[in-house]
């Protein structure tokens, strides 16, 4: 394997020959080296305006259930609340927000009275068809550890949540948090401070079973879980990604909001969202409405209350890739080359030919791990790796073929090397740039093939005088044979001859530009063994 360094938009490519896209190895990324002062916007540009829904209390974003928008909060409801001691506000309860065409929050009201009792609730998630819901409560006699619970919506009763279970991975001896559910609802995200971890809270995952049952909590691939905390795990709408809070890895301070692409080795592009979204202050519970909407709670300075919810826009810089198709030999480039991309999950995104200049384009996105595959008649398949990390405009990522050995074609007539027509200048025996190519093919043929040697025999077409044709073609033949010389090709298995226009292909009168071409050529006979 060859591997070429891009300076531009500091892209390791990594560049090999007839490999399919989906046997890449994907390289781990570091974790963030930045710190507090240089991390800035890290390519990241959000606007965060405050919702309608927040008050003087606590205030905290959960997720979306049948276009509504569920948080919990300490908010006071009626003139007489009780209080947790362990933080002297109200308990917090489950309200339900209707979402605005602006996507503004209003109208809080408690989501359920089954549910919302003297004890702390937190997040909750909601199967697709909205009939299961998981939620948080505190333990009793301690109000800051809590406990995963399944309820069922009643078939008979619309909002009626019932057949309430705690889940089999709970424990008085530590505290689950956060559950979050994938679309097919048969993975269950959560956060804990459980044993066996890589250190206060971590975040796992938990496979949910057709039959009801689940299975083991195992801790998230990858390298988001750090000796820190690691909470709020919540997938993009795609669900091609991770966005969770954390103590851990580089941030401006308390919790940020962090964005991790899941691969085939996990989740191991860690990425700050940013100042434009974090401070220095807590930033959690993200939560994606849309690929560019969505929702987070923070403690940050200015707020109506101790947390407040936040409705957040993200302005997407147009990135792409551009390159080139070149051979591997003499870097010319190629065209009516086929070029297709690749994302991380090895999912086809586009596919163009390659222009005159060997130049292709596509539109790409942040934070992928993208696979360029090219393809032309008579190269080997050319696979290209580059990733997405930082968010620039412009990426560059050139293809590389290399051409296979040109073919041995036996008849009963002859046998001969089969090759694309040698071009040369207009009415001279110079051999154009791009025509080494394909003299290199028969260098290679001849190298793989010792034992046999060539007649090259040079043709014209009708135009011009005999004579003149004659004496052109003998040149350009000479001139084919002299390249292959300077290839390491013995004098002794060569000889050229011209035949001007006695011998040619197509006996055409008149000859249309494609006849004309293909009169015009040189043939790479195979001599007969004289041993």
């Amino acid at each position: 394997m060859k591997k070429y360094f891009w300076l531009a938009a500091t892209v390791v490519v990594a560049i090999t020959y007839a490999q399919a896209p989906y046997n890449v190895s994907f390289p781990e990324s570091p974790l963030m080296s930045e710190t507090k002062d240089t991390i800035g916007d890290n390519g990241f540009k959000f606007e965060a305006l405050t919702t309608g829904i927040n008050s003087k209390y606590s205030d905290y974003g959960s997720g979306l259930f049948m276009d509504k928008f569920i948080s919990y909060s300490s908010r006071k409801i009626g003139a007489i609340s009780k209080k947790d001691p362990a933080t002297d506000e109200p308990y917090t309860k489950l309200y339900c927000s209707d979402i605005e065409d602006n996507w503004d929050l209003s109208r809080p009201l408690l989501f359920s009275r089954v549910l919302n009792k003297n004890e702390n609730l937190g997040t909750v998630t909601f199967s697709q068809d909205g009939n299961t819901m998981y939620f948080t409560k505190n333990h009793e006699g301690n109000t800051q550890s809590f406990q995963l619970y399944k309820a069922i919506m009643n078939p008979e009763k619309t909002g009626e949540w019932i057949n309430i279970t705690p889940l089999p991975i709970n424990s008085d001896d530590y505290s689950v948090e956060n559950p979050h559910l994938n679309k097919a609802g048969n993975m269950l995200y959560f956060s804990s401070n459980m044993a066996g971890g890589q250190g206060g809270y971590d975040i796992y995952k938990m496979k949910v079973n057709e039959d009801g049952t689940f299975g083991e909590p195992l801790p998230i691939e990858g390298l988001i879980n750090t000796s820190s905390d690691e909470k709020f795990p919540h997938l993009s709408v795609d669900e091609k990604f991770m966005f969770f809070s954390s103590k851990g890895h580089n941030n401006l301070g308390g919790y940020d909001v962090f964005k991790s692409r899941r691969t085939k080795k996990g989740y191991v592009t860690i990425l700050n969202l940013g100042n434009t979204i974090n401070t220095e202050k807590d930033e959690i519970a993200f939560v994606p409405a849309t690929e560019r909407i969505g929702y987070i709670t923070s403690n940050r300075d200015g707020g109506e209350g101790s947390y407040d919810i936040y409705r957040i826009t993200e302005y997407v810089l147009s990135q792409s890739v551009t390159g080139r198709s070149v051979d591997f030999e003499t870097g010319l480039p190629l065209a009516n080359v086929s070029v297709k991309l690749y994302d991380t999950d090895g999912t086809e995104v586009g596919s163009m030919l390659s222009n005159e200049k060997g130049v292709f384009e596509f539109p790409i996105s942040s934070f992928e791990y993208y696979t360029l595959v090219s393809d032309k008649e008579g190269f080997f398949k050319g696979s290209t790796i580059f990733n997405t990390d930082n968010i620039t405009p412009l990426y560059e990522a050139d293809v590389t073929l290399k051409a296979r050995p040109a073919e041995i074609i036996v008849t009963e007539e002859k046998s001969y090397i089969k090759i694309d027509n040698i071009q040369f200048d207009y009415d001279s025996a110079k051999i154009k740039e791009i025509s080494t190519i394909t003299l290199n093919t028969v260098v290679e043929t001849l190298n793989n093939n010792p034992e046999i040697n060539i007649a090259l025999n040079a043709h014209t077409d009708f135009r011009g005088n005999d004579a003149y044709n004659f004496k052109l073609s003998d040149r350009r033949a000479a001139s084919a044979m002299q390249y292959l010389i300077s290839k390491g090709i013995s004098v002794d298995r060569l000889q050229s001859k011209g035949f001007g226009e006695t011998q040619p292909l197509i006996d055409c009168d008149p000859c249309t530009e494609a006849e004309h071409e293909a009169n015009r050529r040189i043939e790479f006979i195979i001599l007969e063994s004289t041993n």
